[in-house]
């Protein structure tokens, strides 16, 4: 039987990416990108809340280790990517906001690259918190995108003095930074380097993907399956199940095989 939980975690992913689409339009002008931010983070919000009650009474474990397996399979699989095409690199990795140096994307990501590739830091942004009357609320991560809140510039105060090869952002691209498709314009300590996309929206990167200046995206299938069962132990067939992975290689084949990917670039 299907669960309420699953149905709810799956809207939660929708809801996420389109107030992300919705701010990008917003930025571009588009009358209706507000609107659909709003009710989508509005959305975003009331699942979170229904979530973290069921979650404090202790009835969904199992839907939660499910997701957590997931996220591992997301990131692990990044992470057996990377360790085949860069070996030897330094990674710096922008964590979700909130989380931890052991949450399931970091867990996965060290699982699939091994000793192979090294971490040099593990950035973990604060959201920031809301004045007013929606003070008492607290940091509000899913009010806006984090492509809003952490721009550029915040991310150049925390990793200018690091020596990195790769950029591993598990929250798409922080605002501000731009890129020619082959090289990233600003902010300029990321001049030269890779920058690799672990989740987040990435509709609009395809020319960054296909110029090499992103080599590898994750981002979520468009016909994801979420149902009751357990994590498939085969680690393609689970991630198939949720994910695709976009490369320099196949950018064009993804976007030819599920539109919607892209479906903001301007052709």
């Amino acid at each position: 039987m299907f669960s309420t939980n699953v149905l709810m975690y799956a809207i939660l992913a929708i809801a996420a990416i389109g107030a992300c689409v919705g701010w990008s339009n917003t930025k571009k002008g588009a009358a209706w990108g507000q609107p659909v931010t709003i009710v989508c983070a509005l959305i975003a919000i009331g699942i979170g809340f229904y979530l973290a009650i069921q979650n404090s009474f202790g009835n969904n474990k199992e839907t939660v280790v499910r997701e957590t397996g997931y996220q591992k399979v997301q990131t692990k699989k990044l992470g057996l990517y990377l360790k085949e095409k860069f070996p030897g690199k330094k990674l710096l990795i922008i964590n979700d906001p909130t989380g931890s140096e052991d949450n399931p994307k970091i867990v996965g990501l060290k699982e699939g690259i091994g000793t192979d590739l090294e971490i040099v830091k593990i950035i973990t942004p604060e959201p920031p918190q809301m004045g007013g009357a929606a003070a008492d609320m607290g940091p509000a991560p899913i009010m806006e995108p984090m492509e809003v809140w952490f721009t550029a510039k915040e991310l150049e105060k925390l990793a200018k003095s690091e020596k990195f090869d790769i950029l591993v952002s598990f929250n798409g691209i922080p605002r501000g930074v731009k890129n020619n498709g082959k090289d990233f314009l600003a902010p300029q300590f990321l001049k030269g380097k890779k920058v690799v996309i672990g989740g987040g929206d990435i509709s609009l990167l395809k020319n960054a993907i296909e110029g090499g200046c992103i080599p590898v995206a994750i981002t979520f299938r468009p016909e994801a399956v979420y149902d009751d069962k357990d994590v498939p132990r085969n680690l393609d067939e689970a991630f198939n199940k949720r994910y695709i992975m976009v490369t320099s290689d196949n950018v064009k084949q993804i976007s030819e095989e599920f539109p919607k990917v892209f479906y903001q670039v301007r052709r």
